[in-house]
């Protein structure tokens, strides 16, 4: 096969594959055989009519046809392979010629994978929000641990925010109950704010044997819609309260706590320390996130819309697959918000931009880099798979190696390596922060920062792969 490329529109490059005479030969003859066994031919048996019989049967044009069928994804495969051009949707493929003892000539439209500058991506000034660990810190954890070693006891004291009551319920609109509005022996946390607004902070006060009519309003946008801003009674009784004892903190609190403290003054140091090596763990991952930031705002590139389209595709499809786990479907979302789908996607798109410029930047600086990719480094990236969907090694070396998916394991560790060359090449500035002042100002960036993450374990599109293939293998 002969290729050729020019440039096409925006985005685009058109690559010619010619056939000559001589290579169509075989192509024909498998065409051939392949016709003879779908069409009948009077005197023949299936699959066994000569190619003359079916040359004057079917005429050398739909013969040629099956050929080219067949012909189109080789001839596009060989040409992406000899000419590099690396497309980034499905190509406009067109039979340009297609004619008897003449060159079959295919033309590929493509759009490519666009040309990127870098910017500075080594030497960047990133600032380290240290979080200092203070006294409110540890108290709040050892409230934290209070609470997980807490016991509920039944009382005959009256119901609070916070307690546990146990009660039948069933629910009326007028004078008729509702589907699923009755349970019996539901175990309740008051103020835990499960059930329809207003409902719990009637049971405040309640005891043991109390029956009662609570009256509630289900909100506008609750999605049975037959109850949706209705008017409803509950007929409740309480059979129990009960409340939550918590530990002393005395010596038999340390111990259930900890392997190596001895009194509650080991206790604090313990907490401290575990406390200041997670908060220079999250300024770590804060930085790494704003060194990649960074890096993609000196990127120069011009994204084909194509690229952004499909990355939006990727995050609803991920979307979609979260509301599943928790029973609802993307149209089901789409109408509790009040949004349209065009809507949502333009939500993602500033998103989606910045995922393509980065994931772009990242195989740029590998490239530039001379990046290598070790056995060792594919032996620990087999290792992760295998701790996260519990596989042996053995067992996900050969789902990805079946699916080849090697190479894209591969290419998922330059990325890592790319983003960590990144990090460790910039000029990290540490700076003591407040707690609080952090926080606001995580909430501020947390669309960016979630975008920016460098690519730590393995990405989510190569985790759904995995996933999914490790489901199909077993």
């Amino acid at each position: 096969m002969k290729f050729q490329v020019n440039d096409g529109e925006k985005y685009q490059k058109v690559m010619q594959a010619e056939i000559p005479v001589e290579e169509l030969e075989m192509p024909i003859k498998f065409a051939c055989k392949r016709l003879a066994e779908k069409v009948n031919i009077p005197g023949f048996r299936k699959g066994k009519a000569p190619r003359s019989v079916l040359e004057n049967y079917l005429g050398m044009p739909a013969i040629l046809e099956e050929a080219a069928d067949d012909l189109l994804g080789k001839a596009y495969a060989q040409g992406l392979e000899e000419t590099g051009l690396e497309p980034v949707a499905r190509p406009e493929a067109e039979v340009v010629q297609m004619e008897a003892n003449q060159p079959m000539i295919f033309k590929f439209t493509i759009t490519v994978k666009p040309e990127l500058k870098l910017g500075q991506y080594k030497g960047l000034e990133i600032t380290r929000n240290i979080v200092e660990v203070e006294d409110g810190d540890i108290d709040r954890d050892l409230e934290q641990q209070q609470r997980r070693m807490r016991r509920s006891v039944v009382s005959e004291e009256a119901a609070a925010l916070g307690d546990v009551v146990s009660i039948d319920f069933k629910g009326f609109k007028g004078t008729e109950a509702f589907p699923g509005g009755e349970a019996e022996k539901y175990p309740l946390e008051l103020g835990s704010n499960a059930f329809i607004p207003g409902f719990e902070d009637q049971l405040v006060g309640t005891k043991a044997g109390d029956e009662l009519d609570v009256n509630v309003t289900f909100p506008e946008d609750y999605q049975e819609k037959s109850l949706a801003g209705q008017p409803v009674v509950f007929k409740v009784k309480v059979h129990e309260v009960r409340k939550y004892e918590l530990p002393e903190l005395d010596e038999k609190f340390v111990q259930e706590v900890s392997e190596t403290a001895e009194n509650m003054e080991q206790l604090r140091e313990e907490i401290r320390a575990r406390l200041t090596e997670e908060s220079g763990r999250m300024a770590d991952d804060q930085a790494r996130s704003n060194a990649i930031l960074a890096a993609v705002d000196n990127v120069e590139v011009d994204l084909p819309p194509v690229m952004i389209e499909q990355q939006i595709d990727e995050q609803i499809n991920q979307m979609a697959g979260q509301l599943a786990q928790q029973g609802l479907s993307i149209d089901q979302f789409i109408e509790y918000t009040g949004n349209t789908m065009e809507q949502l996607r333009e939500n993602y798109r500033e998103q989606a931009v910045m995922i393509v410029k980065r994931d772009l930047m990242l195989e740029e600086i590998a490239k530039v880099e001379e990046i290598q990719v070790t056995e060792e480094d594919i032996e620990e990236q087999l290792q992760i798979l295998s701790q996260t969907y519990w596989q042996p090694v053995e067992k996900i070396r050969e789902i990805m190696s079946q699916n080849n998916r090697m190479e894209d394991i591969k290419e998922s560790v330059k990325m890592q390596k790319a983003a960590e060359l990144v990090f460790a090449e910039a000029k990290i500035t540490d700076s003591i922060v407040d707690r609080e002042a952090l926080m606001k100002e995580a909430q501020a960036r947390a669309a960016a920062q979630a975008v920016a993450e460098a690519i730590e374990d393995d990405s989510p599109e190569e985790g759904e792969i995995v996933e999914a293939e490790v489901k199909d293998a077993e």
